[in-house]
């Protein structure tokens, strides 16, 4: 991976909220590229802030919070740099919480760093969430390989698989262009649209939950049988949805960007990447806003997966902006598709007809939706006889 694909795709990572690992020799610029991000991300028009935390002098306190005798019981109070990125974060700022020498981190520290980064959570400190254009807490990893660290050990399986997973790309080529450079920091930083999970999350996860149907569990949960191979990327249910959090991203502003898709997905699930990927090319989706334009021409594709994809597709555009004219648009396409096959198109009008993904407003009921009466009934759509 070229070093501009890795600084583009370390950009897009942050932004989804999706925790990012880098490693490399010793020495080779990861920790001051971290911090250069700052003023990249700055020139993009992004307000940024690093704050680096060195692991090898992190104690779990520092992530789980400390232990204070209170009136009200024992808290987990939050360190100062939780609260700094809690300030910054509500100022606006995208707050990268750069957590360096990841594997000189022992593994009671890993463990109290597990919340953290699944949950932004440090204490009893809930820290605010990364949205495009209002700011948030975002996390950055670095390490040298095992070998090359003061008293190294491996980063522990379930630190591991909640992070994606990245050589730092610094070839001798690339080193001495930025060494006459004088490293500048990195320029052309792409920033997510606000809406970029409403537009393009649902047909992600659509894509990725039929492939792992069809090719079954070894897919879906795949730790390698080589220990040392379970502190990077593998294939589970937490980093496929990372996954498809990443692929939104990059559509929306790369679309289908095969350079930056390999290697999102390879960091995430490993060995599957690869054949997910040959997968998604010979699925050929329609796009679910032109079958919603003319719901009564829709056709079932015949293959199984490529149905499920494609009605499910469907369901989550329309739960993602839901009115009632795409509501009833999606029911009268799925009404048609069950005239092929009636299991899968139901499976998702059962999604749409849930009380949480029904639009405020009066709903009518064209005749396409007969197949889903009794179904729209037990939803009190509609009265029982």
């Amino acid at each position: 991976m070229e070093f501009r694909d890795f600084v583009q795709l370390i950009a897009i990572g942050l932004q989804a909220r999706v925790p990012m690992h880098m490693t490399g020799f010793p020495g080779v610029g990861k920790t001051e590229f971290a911090k250069s991000l700052e003023v990249g991300f700055g020139r993009a028009g992004l307000k940024c802030k690093v704050l680096v935390l060195v692991g090898s002098i992190r104690e779990p306190q520092d992530f789980g919070g400390f232990p204070v005798s209170t009136t009200d019981g024992v808290r987990l109070l939050p360190m100062a740099w939780a609260r700094d990125a809690q300030r910054l974060a509500e100022e606006g700022f995208m707050v990268v919480v750069f957590l360096d020498e990841l594997t000189t981190v022992p593994p009671t520290t890993q463990a109290a760093m597990l919340r953290l980064l699944t949950e932004n959570v440090c204490g009893e400190l809930q820290l605010p969430n990364y949205v495009p254009g209002q700011g948030g807490v975002v996390y950055l990893c670095a390490s040298n390989a095992v070998d090359w660290s003061a008293g190294g050990q491996e980063i522990q399986p379930p630190m591991a698989n909640r992070l994606w997973h990245g050589e730092f790309p610094m070839d001798h080529d690339t080193w001495c262009d930025l060494m006459v450079s004088d490293f500048p920091a990195p320029s052309h930083l792409p920033l997510l649209p606000a809406d970029y999970l409403q537009v393009h999350h649902h047909r992600q996860r659509a894509i990725i939950a039929a492939y792992v149907k069809a090719s079954g569990r070894d897919a879906w949960m795949a730790p390698p049988d080589d220990p040392a191979r379970r502190s990077g990327p593998w294939a589970s249910a937490r980093t496929w949805y990372l996954a498809s959090r990443l692929l939104a991203a990059i559509e929306s502003v790369s679309p289908g960007n095969r350079l930056l898709q390999g290697p999102a997905l390879a960091g995430l699930v490993g060995d599957q990447a690869l054949p997910f990927l040959e997968y998604k090319e010979t699925l050929n989706l329609p796009d679910p806003e032109d079958i919603l334009r003319d719901p009564r021409r829709f056709v079932l594709p015949d293959r199984v997966d490529r149905a499920y994809a494609v009605c499910h597709s469907l369901a989550g555009a329309v739960i993602n902006r839901n009115t009632p004219e795409r509501w009833e648009a999606a029911m009268i396409a799925l009404g048609v598709a069950c005239r092929t096959n009636a299991d899968i198109p139901t499976a998702a009008a059962r999604a749409l007809c849930d009380r949480a993904n029904r639009p405020e407003g009066r709903l009518t009921l064209p005749e396409e939706c007969r197949p889903f009466y009794e179904l729209m009934q037990m939803a009190k759509l509609l009265p029982r006889d």
